[in-house]
């Protein structure tokens, strides 16, 4: 490149819009990021999981010679244990439940000093399900080191709202114990960011309805 080339490509430079690219691309860098830490809910250590129904155990006392006996956490959140019978263990992390149980066993006069081992075989499948005004209607699952999911974050996987959407009233089923409660979550003021409070976290088997708008 001879001098007049070179003084022509300075005239031709246009510093606005170099400095708009760049602050373009920057914009779109922390946007994501954004996203991301938006979407990002608490995770707790699996030491600290809690058993669920569906979770499949497997349980053993130390010294028996029996191989260890698999045990499906039933709907009622309860395991069949041996000489004990129906243990509720939903709930509980692993060493609680094998508090609970030795306890049991003392008391019942089984054992002196048992020593009760339990594992996970395998998860039962956790998820909530999103109904209603949003674009893809679905069940959403719970990764298995998450106890929560950010109400938000689950309408966005099933698509996010439809244009008839009344996001001001989402309701949430939630089953506890056999009983029903029913939440009215105003969605509308998280998106705002003008809520006071904590996002509302979702549990698993939680049913959120999208209801329509009236006009």
């Amino acid at each position: 490149m001879n001098l007049s080339q070179f003084a022509r490509s300075l005239r031709a430079f246009d510093p606005c819009a170099f400095l708009r690219a760049a602050l373009a691309g920057c914009a779109a860098v922390f946007g994501a990021n954004l996203l991301v830490a938006q979407d990002a809910s608490p995770k707790a250590d699996l030491a600290d999981y809690r058993i669920v129904p569906r979770d499949e155990l497997k349980f053993q006392v130390t010294g028996e010679v029996e191989d260890p006996l698999l045990q499906r956490v039933t709907s009622a959140g309860e395991v069949s244990i041996p000489l004990l019978g129906a243990v509720k263990v939903s709930g509980l992390t692993l060493r609680e439940a094998e508090i609970l149980m030795e306890k049991q066993y003392r008391d019942g006069g089984f054992y002196i000093k048992p020593q009760v081992i339990l594992s996970f075989n395998s998860y039962g499948p956790r998820s909530v399900s999103v109904l209603g005004q949003v674009n893809n209607p679905s069940s959403i699952d719970f990764p298995i080191e998450r106890e929560q999911m950010g109400i938000v974050s689950a309408i966005t996987k099933a698509g996010g709202f439809t244009r008839v959407a009344r996001p001001d009233t989402v309701k949430v089923t939630r089953t506890v114990d056999g009983k029903e409660t029913v939440f009215n979550v105003n969605v509308t003021a998280y998106l705002s960011d003008t809520s006071k409070e904590q996002e509302f976290r979702l549990l698993p088997d939680d049913i959120v309805f999208v209801p329509e708008r009236v006009f």
